[in-house]
């Protein structure tokens, strides 16, 4: 049985005593003794690790309760459709509600919910999924992140709070275009979202994202034919200062700057990228416009003043004219001219470039 280190209460002595009357009484005592003295011992022996164990707990920072993943601090989110995911109850709404003939549905997988159906205008030509009721603070974030896949249609992401018209809920729209058969990340600033009643725009009041009690996704883009788009990612989002680095190994960027939305290269830069937008998001390009006297976006994203300034100072850009400037994706200059550009050209420079010919190699 190998060696025991006994104390005097377990001494061969006690042991064999122990063990003189063998029925009974006599063998119930000895093995009582045998456990009381043992379990004191090793209780002894664990004490002082049980002392170190719990100073080490002490020094272990608390985690909140929604500590989650690496991107917690710049994302929220609200829900990626997988089994550990917040349940939000999406709900089918159609415009039967309203004697439409549109037709919806949608099937939520591990990973991936699909909206799919079909438009008629003949009617109210809507479809859209909802959320149950939600109570969600998101006045420290700036906007909707959504990871989507699409057909080339136009879709709207909707939001409710408390806010009431005449009695009636006011709800809160913000459309986002999509690239047929390709995940994108879509970013929907909160500045963006209108507020409706019954599809009629109103002038306020203006959101709360500190006061969300619903969210959906709605198709209303006016056109008749079927529908298809799969979500995987539903976030909020904290803005961070925009630097036109933050693109660099990820995107190459086409700024075009000019003093206003009226400019007649930048309206032609515009309609050219028009022509051929999947293309334009197969080249991994980012539209970053800078703008005098309108609103400038990277993206969906609207610019500050300040960041604007930066921009056009990194670049060495001149306010009050019109430039086009391509920047690669190791965020060196490209091209550079002071006209607008067909794209055509610029796809043709792109594919030259040695990353861009590893790319498509790659897809082969």
């Amino acid at each position: 049985m190998g060696e025991l280190n006994y104390s005097e209460a377990d001494s061969p002595a006690s042991v064999h005593n122990a063990h003189r009357n063998t029925d009974g009484k006599g063998i119930n005592d000895f093995l009582y003794a045998l456990y009381r003295n043992t379990s004191e011992r090793i209780s002894l022996l664990l004490r002082p690790f049980a002392l170190i164990l719990g100073l080490m707990l002490m020094n272990i920072p608390a985690s909140p309760l929604h500590a989650s993943s690496a991107h917690s601090e710049k994302e929220h989110l609200l829900t990626d459709f997988s089994a550990t995911s917040a349940d939000l109850g999406w709900y089918l709404l159609n415009d039967n509600v309203m004697g439409g003939r549109s037709d919806g549905h949608f099937q939520q997988e591990q990973g991936e919910l699909t909206f799919a159906g079909r438009t008629n205008t003949n009617g109210g030509g809507f479809s859209s999924i909802r959320t149950n009721p939600l109570q969600l603070d998101l006045s420290s974030h700036a906007g909707i992140r959504l990871k989507v896949r699409g057909d080339g249609r136009r879709y709207t992401w909707r939001l409710t709070t408390d806010a009431r018209w005449r009695g009636r809920q006011v709800s809160y729209w913000a459309d986002f275009a999509t690239v047929s058969d390709a995940w994108t990340t879509v970013d929907i600033p909160f500045s963006r979202f209108i507020p409706r009643v019954r599809g009629y725009q109103l002038d306020g009041p203006a959101l709360e994202p500190g006061q969300i009690t619903g969210m959906g996704l709605m198709i209303y883009d006016k056109q008749d034919g079927p529908f298809e788009i799969q979500m995987a990612r539903v976030c909020a989002y904290k803005e961070e200062r925009f630097v036109l680095a933050q693109y660099q190994w990820k995107n190459r960027v086409l700024v075009i700057s000019a003093s206003t939305e009226d400019d007649k290269n930048l309206q032609r830069q515009r309609d050219l990228i028009g022509l051929m937008p999947e293309q334009f998001t197969d080249n991994d390009l980012v539209l970053v416009t800078l703008l005098d006297n309108a609103i400038s976006r990277a993206g969906e994203r609207e610019l500050t003043t300040e960041e604007v300034d930066a921009a056009r100072a990194a670049l060495e850009i001149s306010p009050g004219l019109f430039t086009l400037k391509l920047i690669g994706k190791d965020g060196s200059v490209k091209m550079s001219d002071d006209k607008a550009i067909p794209m055509t050209e610029i796809y043709d420079l792109i594919n030259s470039m040695p990353m861009r010919q590893s790319e498509l190699s790659a897809r082969q």
